[in-house]
């Protein structure tokens, strides 16, 4: 893998933080409550960007397009799997949709060939970590490191660059963007998603999607295998449903990279 060497720009979080450190070290010869209090709500503010990355407080986050027109993007986390993802690729196909799937590098390693299918049907892949473990953001640096530089190597020995990374549970913390950084990465979240816990509420997910679709909405859905059986077919149903729904509504599906105007990964051999 070859590293970055090249430095991010100081973040908001770093040019506040140097900020609020100076005025709460003047502060303490006046006021030492007051020097307490700026220093919790830096930190106050760190907590909450975790949560809400497109405040961009941190670092750069991409969770929408940029395209000004009636475009949305469709992405996919958490898989490939054996028992979804290929009937995902078919619906995709006969909608003539073009979409981006985030998977874990176990995934990926666990079924090499529907990564193939992924890429042989025109879509994209991004890096969702290595094992997409839900607390990562809460583990130490060379963790959270390993994790998105394992999931890397896996995809690139596959032949695929993945240039963007998307945070499990779309969480990240103040260790992530020298991390992608680091590696090359740039960080995608999303902005409309139809709660369904990980396939976990299916059932109405394109009703919840279509009520607040937006022009430059980046939709979050899963390809992982839903819990209960019986949630399968209905599944596949809910997807069929929503890509109607897009195109009813006059919206166009476009590939991610074209909504917002950068490369989602590029391939290193023929697959």
């Amino acid at each position: 893998m070859i590293m970055k060497d090249q430095k991010a720009a100081l973040s908001p979080a770093h040019i506040t933080g140097i900020v609020l450190l100076i005025a709460a070290a003047g502060a303490f010869f006046i006021q030492p409550f007051l020097s307490l209090a700026l220093l919790l709500f830096y930190i106050v503010l760190c907590v909450g960007a975790c949560f809400y990355p497109q405040t961009n407080f941190l670092g750069p986050v991409i969770h929408r397009g940029n395209s000004g027109g009636k475009y949305v993007a469709i992405t996919f986390d958490d898989g490939p799997s054996e028992t979804t993802t290929m009937k995902i690729l078919e619906l995709l196909d006969r909608y003539s949709v073009r979409a981006t799937f985030f998977v874990s590098g176990f995934n990926a390693s666990q079924y090499p060939a529907l990564i193939d299918e992924i890429i042989r049907r025109g879509h994209s892949i991004g890096n969702h970590s290595m094992h997409h473990d839900p607390f990562v953001m809460l583990r130490s640096y060379p963790v959270l490191y390993r994790e998105v530089y394992e999931a890397q190597t896996v995809l690139r020995k596959m032949g695929i660059d993945a240039l963007a990374f998307r945070p499990p549970v779309g969480i990240i913390n103040p260790k992530l963007p020298s991390i992608l950084n680091r590696l090359g990465l740039f960080c995608v979240t999303f902005n409309r998603r139809g709660m369904d816990a990980g396939n976990l509420r299916v059932k109405n997910l394109s009703a919840r999607i279509l009520k607040k679709l937006k022009e430059d909405d980046i939709i979050l859905l899963h390809d992982k295998t839903p819990r209960r059986n019986k949630d399968h077919p209905v599944l596949f149903e809910e997807i069929e449903n929503l890509l109607m729904g897009i195109q009813e509504r006059g919206f166009c599906v476009v590939p991610l990279s074209e909504l917002i105007g950068r490369e989602i990964m590029t391939i290193k051999s023929n697959i």
